[in-house]
């Protein structure tokens, strides 16, 4: 399922504001996840979070005529979307936000573009050229830098860094199905029953594991929770399926770039998180991986080229 148009419509300065509003929604998430695991149990909380997004999103959809029905033959490819992009995702992060800063956390998830790229072309015989190599080694050296070094040194975790790789990798095989998965049904409609599906496999989840944990949240808590069902998963998702639909693959990809720089500056801000050297040095080797991936009309070789004369 495409949300992108083939030819993309004029962007006003309402649509850049938006992405810039999505963008700085999904930075802010990571020390906002880190503020709640702290004290929270991580399934639990995704649990709340996923029920406020998908009765968000199924209020927007009932407003605006946008059917939630599945037809039997994608319930299937649905459902594995879901798994994917959604379970497969937040499991492992969740966990490894508890293990990192916030913003290492956020350099490590998106990395998503790389392993995307590279799903693409072991599932769906995709070609893989020069470009996809440097993108990997790109991200790799990024998540060799920020797993080295001892706890104490860096306040990190080297287990938190492969969560978090298992996170993206899970994420960016989610994002080469859906580039090659048709559906009739809509992007919200979509997203409401993986954020429900989500849901139903973190209660079980929040049950078998975390029942002894288990408090009702307190207010700060509730506000974060309510930040992360109604801004990061209603609101902003919406909003990018509007903004998608009018700029380019390469503006939009390279859009995403910014949320990691908004994970890294919200966990300095918010948590007083210090960014040290190794955090810059991984964030510009995913800035530059990113960049190799999402823009594949940039040729490299043309600035190295001599002008002709005319």
């Amino acid at each position: 399922m495409s949300l992108q148009a083939s030819e993309p419509a004029k962007v006003s300065a309402k649509d850049l504001l938006m992405v810039l509003i999505v963008t700085v929604s999904w930075g802010m998430n990571y020390p906002v996840m880190k503020f709640v695991v702290n004290s929270y149990p991580p399934s639990a909380f995704r649990a709340f979070t996923f029920i406020v997004g998908f009765v968000s999103i199924g209020i927007y959809a009932h407003f605006k005529g946008i059917s939630l029905s599945v037809i039997s033959k994608e319930r299937w490819p649905v459902f594995k979307l879901s798994m994917f992009n959604m379970v497969g995702w937040h499991l492992p992060m969740i966990y490894g936000v508890s293990m990192l800063n916030s913003g290492r956390a956020a350099i490590i998830g998106y990395t998503m573009p790389v392993w995307a790229l590279l799903a693409s072309a072991l599932l769906y015989r995709e070609k893989i050229n020069g470009r996809s190599i440097v993108s990997i080694v790109l991200a790799m050296t990024a998540a060799l830098i920020l797993a080295w070094g001892s706890h104490e040194q860096w306040g990190n975790h080297p287990l938190g860094v492969g969560v978090m790789l298992v996170a993206a990798v899970t994420w960016g095989i989610g994002n080469a199905m859906v580039k090659n998965t048709v559906l009739a049904l809509h992007g919200v409609a979509l997203t409401f029953w993986a954020l429900f599906i989500a849901f139903v496999f973190f209660v079980f989840l929040t049950i078998a594991f975390e029942r002894d944990q288990w408090a009702w949240p307190n207010f700060l808590q509730w506000l974060a929770i309510l930040y992360g069902g109604v801004i990061t998963f209603a609101l902003s998702y919406v909003a990018w399926f509007h903004v998608a639909r009018k700029l380019s693959a390469v503006s939009s990809g390279l859009s995403i770039m910014l949320v990691p720089v908004f994970g890294v500056t919200g966990g300095a801000l918010v948590l007083g998180e210090t960014v040290m050297a190794p955090d810059i040095a991984a964030l510009f080797l995913i800035l530059m991986a990113m960049v190799v991936v999402l823009s594949p009309n940039l040729n490299i070789q043309q600035f190295f080229k001599p002008k002709s004369e005319n």
